[in-house]
């Protein structure tokens, strides 16, 4: 039997203001605004079972001493209420906004915070993925960088396999702040939501390599708030989708404040019988002068059933600016593909090996080496079924 919303946030130990944000976005949600993209991952509420939360800093002993924090987002809550209450869910993702969101936090399961302290150059990645539970259904990860800070961190679905899915992570960066941040959507969920979404201070950067390997239907939204003089970003973002599989990727960076450069760089594979459709925006504010965009999307599908679609947007507001964009669908070179096979190589080879070609471009921008052959893993691993 399912818990009301106070009933698990008592059992939680939440704080006041926590319990009644939540029940506050449960009770509004009916009034906000839903379009027809977002209807198919409104899910149902959850059912909301108590489980015991870990309120340790979870953090290794070495990132510890560089005063790292990584822990229970509800613990956090408790612990470091000045930096959750005025964070969670109201700047870089607003609970407002729509249903989604505010079905969101009402029902959020499980969640992690991960602090960096300022001025602290964190050179080992820091993998988060085990601050969440994967299984459940509404997902939460806090991620504040402090002033002058550096560091990498890593996030991978484990065995999600749930029937629907979503994970919404937030990133915010003080001044002068430096975050690369891995992320490997490998979920089994029949419906699969990812979020991403950033606030960036004044020449802070943000730098995000995600590969979008989900098995079933799925959307991904990441928006990008360049709201500090002189704070760049880059979304790295591989896709691929197969069977009978749907897929909707939308990616925004909004340039806000002037000297700032937001580039959008994805490629995709589209398979079988799949579907993928990108959104792509780079809007450049009146009040960013001296700005750059740029996105670059590329499709290939493997076969005439796989059907790729790419809706490139700039919007610009200022005329002193450099903004660009580049996108293509196109299929699998038949010329290739026969060559490889008049070779002896069997079809399921013969794609795979079209299909590492057209990637490793965007593959090989990933700094971290063990990334990169973790990408490949991945994408072998669904190539081969």
């Amino acid at each position: 039997m399912s818990l009301s919303i106070q009933e698990f946030a008592k059992k939680n130990n939440e704080p006041q203001w926590l319990s009644v944000k939540r029940m506050v976005a449960a009770k509004m949600a009916p009034n906000f605004t839903i379009d027809n993209q977002q209807r198919n991952f409104n899910f149902e509420k959850p059912i909301l079972n108590f489980q015991k939360i870990n309120t340790d800093n979870q953090a290794n002993g070495i990132h510890q001493k560089d005063g790292v924090i990584m822990m229970d987002v509800f613990a956090a809550a408790n612990q470091f209420p000045e930096l959750i209450q005025e964070n969670l869910m109201e700047k870089a993702i607003y609970w407002r906004d729509n249903q989604l969101n505010a079905n969101h936090l009402a029902y959020l399961q499980s969640g992690g915070f991960v602090f960096i302290p300022d001025n602290k150059y964190i050179d080992k990645p820091i993998n988060i993925s085990n601050l969440v539970r994967h299984n459940d259904q509404e997902k939460h990860l806090l991620i504040i960088a402090a002033a002058g800070s550096t560091s990498n961190l890593i996030f991978e679905d484990k065995d999600t396999s749930n029937e629907n899915d979503r994970l919404m992570i937030e990133v915010l960066l003080g001044d002068h702040a430096k975050v690369n941040f891995y992320d490997a959507a490998l979920a089994k969920s029949q419906n699969s939501h990812r979020v991403l979404n950033a606030y960036l201070a004044q020449k802070a950067e943000l730098n995000t390599y995600t590969g979008l390997f989900n098995h079933f239907n799925s959307r991904y939204d990441s928006n990008i708030d360049l709201d500090g003089v002189g704070s760049s970003a880059t979304i790295n973002l591989i896709n691929l989708a197969d069977k009978q599989q749907k897929q909707l990727i939308k990616t925004k960076i909004i340039n806000q404040s002037e000297h700032t450069s937001g580039i959008i760089n994805e490629r995709g594979i589209v398979a079988d019988n799949a579907r993928t459709v990108c959104d792509t925006t780079g809007q450049i504010k009146q009040d960013a002068p001296n700005s750059y965009s740029d996105q670059t999307n590329r499709l290939l599908t493997l076969s005439k059933e796989s059907k790729g679609k790419i809706d490139p947007i700039l919007l610009i507001d200022n005329h002193d600016v450099v903004a660009g964009h580049a996108a293509s669908v196109g299929r699998v070179n038949a010329d290739q593909l026969y060559y490889l096979k008049t070779r002896g190589i069997h079809a399921k080879a013969a794609r795979l090996l079209l299909t590492r070609g057209f990637l490793i471009p965007l593959i090989n921008k990933f700094p971290d080496a063990k990334i990169r052959k973790q990408m490949m893993i991945n994408l072998e691993e669904r190539i081969n079924g």
